[in-house]
């Protein structure tokens, strides 16, 4: 049989030249193993074979350490997949036994590479100019971009051509919250081989455009929060403002006040840093006072104007948070096309963060010009103040949402406390598992009455009830839904299960605001809810979930409000001691101070709408996104 050697590359490729150390064993001035006679054949394909003219033979070598002679043989830029070598002869013509120390290939790079974004980049904006390594030789660029990531491959998908080594994806009116799939081809039609193809990458774009999400300001001039929405007090000038503002005339106040004396926010930050929305660090606090027919307002102005027709944007979303007492309907000016909010304006009051969504088509306006941004509350002697956060637009429609009663369907417990006397909590699921009151009292509750929790020795036990629990190791769905009303930061609401890590289900309120965990895991709320107002608070687990979000959810007053943070263990809570209302569980302790009242468990995954009814809403509200 002849004897070859045959090279495979992961691809053709355009090869320069071939460097050849020929067998230079101690024995080989002897024996003479290195390869004389050759012939050096080319393919793309490895069935048709291209012979390179003008070599036929390997110099040798001298069989000495110090060898550094090598034979370039030169490819001429032909296109290969395979490089064989049919060997004729060695030097030794003594046996039938062939060997090289050493080959190398150099290619030219004629493919494009190194792409800007990075295969895999993620949270890019649809106005991206996307770059590349061109390949040597090219006359011009083939640009695949698609969403199909076949049609990229096989080239299929719409193309676009370039001349320069980069492309503006704003004329490919990319959408946003969408993974794109891209590959260039480098073409001339001068050469032999007049395309070669490029690697397929991909990157997906940002889910929404941030308007303002309101991290970047600070108690520090030019970064304070009313040197860029503008309100009724203005600024004075400054090294950065030099000629300040006077205000635009109206009662509106954005920040905290941080000088007076006597405000509670003294020395403190001018943002809000624990009541934010999730995911945030900050939101900003927007304080108004209404007198004279003027509506409060403030304004942010753009230097430059921005474009919210990009990526196919549909709503602009802005989330914000009320207080109790707040009065006045909110308002939003777009350019100079104002929107009123539309939902129920008893939700400026409500003390959870919400969403209000604006359907952009509606915005009679030029939304690719976009110049100011204007938020106010409207309404005679209208006063309050108002948390916003994460000014977004969205590609997609907002959604609506709609109570829905739950009805008694999966209820397992139901404990009104409307008995009003005695020492019993009466289960009006029709389960029979009454509660036992432990130096608690009745009150007045959300609806009838409640029972008061002292914080020190009050709680109720759920006799022979251990709740739900872990199934083969599998933890089964269940939604608590109570009323609290209090002043405190710390007290457990409902536990149940063992002391151990995962086998314990804690729903209380640690640090202001809503939490649960086990393990090292936990899901918290971002609103304080010990403002001694009435708030409804849920905890829906699905089955076989874990801490993290959606599987696990906090609600309150009807919306979602939980953030993960640690590990994210999966329930699995087993019976033991009974549920408890009103203190911790196997560990004790943790004694709930203040009304708690209306507590209800389901062995199944309430739904938002059924949580927003069992928050005592009736009307629709902006889904948030």
């Amino acid at each position: 049989l002849d004897p070859w050697i045959q090279y495979e590359f992961d691809e053709v490729k355009k090869l320069d030249v071939m460097t050849v150390w020929n067998s230079n064993g101690a024995a080989e001035s002897a024996i003479g193993w290195g390869v004389k006679d050759v012939e050096i054949a080319t393919s793309v394909d490895g069935e048709t074979w291209d012979v390179l003219a003008d070599v036929s033979q390997f110099s040798r070598a001298p069989g000495r350490p110090t060898y550094r002679e090598f034979d370039t043989i030169d490819f001429e830029g032909v296109a290969a997949k395979y490089v064989r070598l049919n060997i004729q002869s060695n030097w030794g013509g003594i046996l039938m036994s062939y060997g090289l120390s050493e080959v190398q290939f150099s290619m030219i790079p004629v493919r494009v590479r190194t792409p800007e974004p990075a295969f895999g980049s993620m949270d890019l904006a649809p106005d991206t100019v996307a770059t590349w390594r061109a390949g040597r030789d090219a006359d011009h660029h083939l640009i695949y971009v698609s969403t199909d990531m076949s049609a990229v491959a096989d080239g299929t998908a719409p193309s676009v051509t370039s001349n320069t080594n980069r492309l503006d994806m704003t004329s490919l009116d990319l959408q946003l919250g969408q993974t794109y799939y891209w590959h260039v081809d480098e073409v001339n039609e001068t050469e032999a081989v007049t395309l070669w193809a490029g690697d397929v990458w991909n990157f997906s774009t940002v889910p929404y455009l941030t308007i303002d999400d309101f991290e970047g300001y600070s108690n520090i001039s030019p970064d304070r929060p009313f040197q860029t929405w503008l309100d009724g007090f203005g600024y004075s000038a400054d090294e950065f403002f030099p000629a300040g503002y006077g205000g635009n005339g109206t009662g509106a106040g954005i920040g905290h006040d941080i000088w007076s004396l006597s405000s509670p926010h003294y020395n403190g930050n001018i943002m809000e840093t624990v009541n934010t929305a999730p995911g945030s660090d900050q939101s900003m606090p927007f304080y108004y006072t209404n007198s004279g027919g003027v509506a409060s307002q403030t304004e942010r102005p753009f230097k430059a104007p921005q474009d919210w027709t990009i990526g196919g944007a549909k709503t602009l979303s802005i989330a914000f948070n009320g207080q109790a007492g707040n009065t006045g309907t909110m308002f939003v000016i777009i350019n100079n096309e104002k929107v009123t909010y539309q939902r129920d304006i008893g939700n400026i009051s409500r003390g959870a963060w919400q969403a209000w969504n604006v359907d952009l088509s509606t915005v009679n306006t030029a939304l690719s010009d976009i110049t100011k941004l204007t938020l106010g509350v409207e309404g005679a002697g209208a006063s309050g103040m108002i948390l916003f956060d994460d000014i977004r637009v969205f590609a997609k429609a907002g959604e609506i949402l709609t109570p829905v009663d739950p009805g008694t369907n999966g209820l397992v417990g139901a404990w009104s406390f409307d008995e009003g006397s005695g020492s019993t909590a009466i289960d009006g699921s029709g389960h029979g598992r009454n509660g036992t009151l432990v130096d608690a009292t009745w009150d007045t509750g959300i609806q009838g009455s409640a029972l008061s929790f002292n914080g020190a020795s009050s709680y109720v036990n759920i006799d022979d009830y251990k709740g739900i629990n872990a199934i083969d190791a599998v933890q089964q769905a269940f939604t608590i839904s109570n009323w609290i009303k209090t002043t405190s930061g710390e007290g457990e609401m409902v536990t149940w299960g063992t002391s151990a890590a995962r086998q314990r289900l804690t729903w209380r309120i640690n640090a202001d605001t809503l939490r649960t965990e086990h393990a090292d895991g936990n899901l918290r709320g971002n609103t304080p809810v010990n403002d001694d107002e009435w708030h409804h608070v849920a905890l829906v687990v699905t089955e076989g979930a874990n801490l993290t979000v959606p599987a696990t959810q906090i609600y309150l007053d009807g919306v979602p409000d939980g953030t993960f943070s640690g590990s994210a263990n999966p329930y699995e809570l087993t019976a033991d001691v009974d549920v408890r209302i009103g203190m911790g569980g196997p560990t004790g302790g943790r004694f709930f101070t203040g009304l708690i009242d209306d507590v209800l468990i389901f062995d199944r995954a309430l739904s938002d709408a059924e949580l927003l009814w069992l928050a005592g809403r009736t009307e629709a509200i902006d889904k948030p996104f």
